[in-house]
């Protein structure tokens, strides 16, 4: 009996392993038409007729994201939903960070999709923590690669002396993207403020603080 348990808890827990991938595309390609409203957990395709060499070429990395904010960073995506409609039901997704010195990808997770990332130019410094708290991280030059597993909280920081750029790809269509700080801090409606002061530790008047912080502009 014991043997037959063990067998259907692993059983179940590779189900839920191979549940979580994207399903498998049941056609060679399926160019999303975006200006469909239907959806099927993915997006509705173009006829074959109307699909063009062009629908498979993205060419909007060419060009830089602005850095002038507060994080010093900004992101050019290539998503099948918003400027990439060829990775519809290909199951990933892509990402160009530009950082401007000294520039932060803050702490978060993407619920839905494991992340690889290259420094195309520059240094960064990245990593992630498990979920015993173990940090791992690592500096990465031009050409480097580091892997953030599924779900876990990570982040990247811009360490060199200029800018510095990135390319992520993701295995999921639509991974998601919680940011740590702004999800706690600028949740809608508030957490109540005990709540964050007991997790962090902190005083009732610095979480307002910081909540103050992730407050919209009015």
């Amino acid at each position: 009996m014991a043997k037959l348990m063990l067998a259907i808890v692993s059983l179940a827990l590779l189900v839920a392993v191979v549940s979580a991938a994207d399903p498998g595309p049941i056609n060679d390609f399926c160019v999303a038409d975006l200006k469909s409203p239907l959806t099927f957990n993915g997006l509705s395709c173009k006829s074959p007729a109307m699909v063009m060499p062009e629908d498979f070429a993205l060419r909007a990395f060419r060009g830089d994201a602005d850095t002038n904010n507060p994080l010093g960073i900004g992101i050019i995506p290539g998503f099948a939903g918003v400027n990439y409609p060829a990775l519809n039901t290909l199951g990933f997704s892509l990402a160009k960070i530009n950082y401007a010195k000294g520039g932060l990808v803050p702490p978060h997770t993407h619920p839905r999709a494991t992340e690889v990332i290259t420094v195309l130019k520059g240094e960064v410094y990245c990593g992630f923590v498990d979920t015993a708290g173990k940090l791992y991280a690592a500096t990465l030059k031009t050409g480097d690669f580091f892997v953030f597993p599924l779900g876990l909280v990570h982040f990247e920081l811009n360490t060199g002396s200029g800018a510095a750029v990135t390319l992520s790809v993701l295995n999921a269509q639509n991974p998601g993207i919680q940011i740590i700080a702004s999800s706690l801090f600028g949740s809608t409606p508030a957490i109540q403020t005990g709540v964050l002061s007991k997790a962090f530790g902190i005083s009732d008047a610095t979480t307002e603080a910081i909540k103050k912080g992730f407050m919209p502009a009015p």
